[in-house]
């Protein structure tokens, strides 16, 4: 390592799991400098996805996804602190200002700020009872919830809010589901899928209701019932609230940095000279689709701070690639490769009361997105047709003795 006179700094704020992966790409790829890691949660960084799952319905530790043990970042010389506030930053002098009072100076600087569960303004939203689900913290105020025989509103019908009723009922909780959309992931998902998915959690006993409005919470001090526009009244000993997510652009946008709907990043996730930006606080010039997207994927927490640290290190280049999510309810999993545009043919590959099948969108014969249910074998196979933009055989594709690697080979 450099002498200390000679170091550079690469500062990182928010030690989730695109802060503590972009530490890792440095190291990885060189970086023979300082790192400082800020995050204001206690914990290690960890992944998320099992907080909506393994940790509420088996009682996993909400650190069943910790990244690395604590020894890591001592053998990496990653200078990690948790439960510290970055209070704004100076990009002009290139220094953080930390709540504390303390300020460190900075020759690189990774956002990864993530985002924050959204909130409804609603009458009782204040209300005891009312949770989200974003961190370990919540999880474990959720799990402590979930009793058996509790009633259990869910508000939202997006992925958080269907993995939720899912572990919720495995907890022997009685679940409501409420969704604004007439669908569920209208946005997300093909009309056939959402039905099926919607058909699924139904057979599970849960009570899920389409296309309807919320009018406010009622209660004392802790919520007691949720009240519906049509004034359908339903009880309640616990709600949560999954109806999306904010970025946590603050610091940016303070700083002058160029804020919409998540810090704005080219190439190399380059958002000014020295600043880069990841992960779910992130919108970046995405390569893929040419346009401007903010994923929030364990994917893009993975992928993203490859290129921030690749850029810091003088490799800069364009990023994105075709996105890829996944879902696990029950013994259902759901995986999507692209993302829902306007299609000239669907084609459904298998059955779907076998619980195996896939689905296809297809535009100019060519598959622009896929949902694979319980098929997660096809997906390296479905990446490859869709990335190499071949024109496929509907018949052939529509057809399950036909392997997905025959035709992605003939491609």
């Amino acid at each position: 390592m450099p002498s200390d006179a000679a170091r550079r700094t690469a500062a990182i704020v928010g030690a989730g799991q695109a802060g503590a992966r972009t530490a890792a790409a440095l190291r990885k790829k060189g970086w023979q400098d300082r790192i400082l890691l800020v995050g204001d949660e206690v914990e290690l960084p960890y992944e998320r996805p099992p907080l909506s799952k393994e940790v509420l319905s088996k009682h996993a530790d909400p650190l069943t996804g910790c990244l690395y043990p604590a020894e890591w970042y001592k053998e990496q010389e990653v200078e990690l602190r948790t439960g510290t506030r970055v209070g704004s930053l100076d990009v002009r002098g290139r220094r953080l200002h930390l709540a504390d009072g303390r300020s460190e100076a900075w020759d690189a600087l990774v956002l990864a700020t993530g985002a924050r569960a959204r909130r409804l303004c609603l009458p009782g939203a204040d209300l005891d009872g009312i949770l989200t689900l974003r961190t370990a913290a919540d999880a474990r105020a959720l799990r402590a919830a979930l009793r058996p025989g509790a009633q259990v509103v869910l508000v939202g019908g997006g992925f958080i809010g269907l993995e939720l009723a899912a572990s919720a009922g495995a907890c022997g909780c009685r679940v409501t589901l409420l969704e604004a959309r007439s669908c569920l992931l209208d946005r997300a998902l093909p009309r056939r899928v959402a039905d099926y998915l919607a058909d699924r959690h139904r057979a599970q006993g849960i009570d899920l209701r389409l296309g309807v409005q919320l009018e406010a919470f009622e209660g004392d001090t802790r919520v007691r019932a949720v009240r519906l526009a049509d004034g359908t009244r339903l009880a309640a000993d616990l709600v949560v609230v999954g109806v999306g997510s904010q970025p946590n652009v603050e610091l940016a946008a303070t700083a002058g940095l160029p804020c919409d709907d998540g810090v704005l990043a080219g190439p190399g996730c380059a958002v000014a000279p020295g600043v880069h930006a990841v992960g779910d606080c992130a919108r970046f010039a995405d390569a893929w689709s040419g346009g401007r997207v903010r994923l929030e994927s364990w994917e893009n927490a993975e992928l993203a701070p490859q290129a921030a640290a690749a850029a810091i290190l003088g490799d800069v280049r364009p990023y994105g690639g075709l996105p890829w999510f996944w879902t696990d309810q029950y013994d259902l999993n759901l995986q999507l490769l692209g993302t829902k545009v306007p299609l000239e043919r669907e084609v459904l590959r298998g059955d779907p009361y076998s619980g195996s099948f896939c689905h296809f969108g297809l535009a100019a014969g060519r598959i622009v997105t896929a949902a694979l249910v319980n098929a997660g074998r096809e997906r390296r196979p479905v990446k490859r047709l869709i990335e190499q933009g071949v024109e496929v055989d509907a018949e052939r594709l529509a057809d399950p003795h036909t392997p997905l690697k025959q035709l992605a080979k003939a491609a």
